[in-house]
């Protein structure tokens, strides 16, 4: 299935686009540029921050995103915490520390970021509310 994707790696660059392979249990994918096409890029986890499936690429500038949980929040209630100081707060499924990365789902339902599979390499922290 077609996947609209911005990928943030860790040394600032961005990727749009789409990808039909991404798999969690590997370490490689490719994004093929939201920009009317071109060459594939090929993508490693290590160096990657994080990889947020969206609903637009555009997003909205002046959107700020809830930090509070919702009674409906699906999963384990947490706060991401990147080495580079962005925080977002919402859900984990599985916070289990086997694997490169876990997906997580934003607290609020208005924010772009449908969901995001965070790679571990990339937290400062990973805070779990109870």
């Amino acid at each position: 299935m077609e996947q609209k994707i911005v990928v943030h790696m860790r040394d600032g660059t961005i990727h749009k686009g789409i990808t039909q392979e991404f798999d969690p249990t590997q370490t490689v994918f490719h994004v093929l540029p939201a920009e009317g096409g071109g060459v594939p890029v090929r993508v490693q986890f290590e160096g990657m921050k994080a990889i947020f499936w969206v609903r637009d690429y555009l997003g909205n500038r002046d959107f700020v995103a809830r930090r509070e949980f919702a009674e409906t929040d699906d999963g384990r209630k947490a706060i991401v915490i990147f080495d580079d100081g962005e925080e977002i707060w919402g859900a984990v499924r599985n916070p289990s520390d086997s694997g490169a990365g876990f997906f997580f789902y934003p607290a609020d339902s208005n924010d772009n970021n449908v969901r995001v599979f965070v790679i571990r390499s990339a937290l400062k922290e990973l805070r779990l509310v109870p």
